[in-house]
C-alpha cells in the first residue's frame, strides 16, 4: 500500500501532471471566483513553465546535471565477476518479440550490460524487476533477451520481486560481497542507485548507460529548438531523480 501511495504521489509531482494541476486551479479560479488576477497568474505560470521545460536548452541542461558525475566505461574488459542490471520498464506482449516488449530505457541499459558481458565472459549477469501484475516479470523479459543474445542460462540470475531501486540494492549488495561487480543503470539514475548500494555496504563500479544529454560537436539545426514532448521527457527524467534524491535525504533524517 505504501509503495502504491509513493508511486501516486511521485507520478502527480512529475512536470506534466503538476503543471496540469496548476492550470486546472487557474481555470477554476477564473470561472468560479472573483480572484481573476490570481487565476491569470496560475494560467500564465503553467504555460510559461510548460513551454520552458519543453525546450532543448533547458531540458538538456537539467538532465546533463544528473548524468555526468560518473563516466562511461570505455575499456570494458575489466575482469568483472558480476554485472548488475537494474530494472526499467516493459510490457509482456506475446504478439511482439522480446525487443519490442522492453522499453527503450531497458534496451539501452541491456545493451551496455551485454557489451560488458562479452568483454568479461566469465561474469554472472544479474537481472531484476517485478512484473507489477503483468504476465511476466521485468527480470523474465531481460532473461529472455539475454538468452537470445547467447548468454548461457547458468550465467544469469533473476530477481523477480524487486519493487524499486532500494529493493535491488539491498538484495544485490549481499550477492556481491567479496566480488568485483559493476552496476548498469541509466546515467541519470546512477548517483542515486550507488548511494543506496553504499547504504547496504556494497560498492559496485559504475557503468552508466542511456545518456539523454549528449555533447554536440557540430551545428545544431534550428528546428531542434522547437518545444517537444521528448524534451519534456528529458526534463521529467531529471525531475524524477531530484525527487528521488530528496526522498532519500528525508529518509536519512528519520
Amino acid at each position: 500500500m505504501l509503495f502504491i501511495l509513493k508511486k501516486w504521489i511521485g507520478g502527480l509531482l512529475m512536470p506534466l501532471p503538476l503543471l496540469l494541476i496548476i492550470f486546472c486551479i487557474g481555470l477554476i479560479l477564473l470561472f468560479f471566483s472573483k480572484k481573476q488576477k490570481i487565476a491569470k497568474t496560475f494560467l500564465l505560470l503553467s504555460f510559461v513553465l510548460l513551454f520552458t521545460l519543453s525546450t532543448m536548452p533547458i531540458a538538456e541542461r537539467l538532465v546533463h546535471s544528473v548524468e555526468r558525475k560518473y563516466l562511461p566505461i570505455m575499456q570494458p574488459a575489466q575482469r568483472y565477476d558480476v554485472i548488475l542490471l537494474l530494472g526499467s520498464g516493459g510490457v509482456a506482449d506475446p504478439s511482439l518479440p522480446v525487443t519490442g516488449q522492453l522499453s527503450a530505457t531497458a534496451l539501452s541499459r541491456f545493451t551496455e550490460a551485454l557489451r560488458l558481458y562479452y568483454a568479461n565472459p566469465g561474469a554472472t549477469l544479474v537481472v531484476s524487476g517485478s512484473g507489477f501484475g503483468d504476465l511476466k516479470s521485468h527480470a523474465q523479459l531481460l532473461e529472455e533477451l539475454a538468452l537470445a543474445m547467447e548468454i548461457p542460462a547458468a550465467k544469469i540470475i533473476r530477481l523477480d520481486n524487486t519493487l524499486d531501486t532500494d529493493d535491488e540494492a539491498r538484495i544485490m549488495a549481499t550477492m556481491i560481497r567479496g566480488k568485483r561487480a559493476v552496476l548498469v543503470t541509466s546515467a541519470s539514475h546512477m548517483e542515486r542507485a550507488l548511494q543506496l548500494f553504499y547504504k547496504y555496504g556494497a560498492g559496485p563500479e559504475a557503468a552508466p548507460a542511456n545518456f539523454l544529454a549528449k555533447t554536440r560537436m557540430g551545428k545544431i539545426p534550428s528546428h531542434y529548438y522547437i518545444p517537444s514532448s521528448y524534451n519534456l521527457y528529458k526534463t521529467q527524467v531529471a525531475w524524477h531523480e531530484y525527487l528521488g534524491r530528496f526522498q532519500n535525504w528525508i529518509k536519512s533524517l528519520l
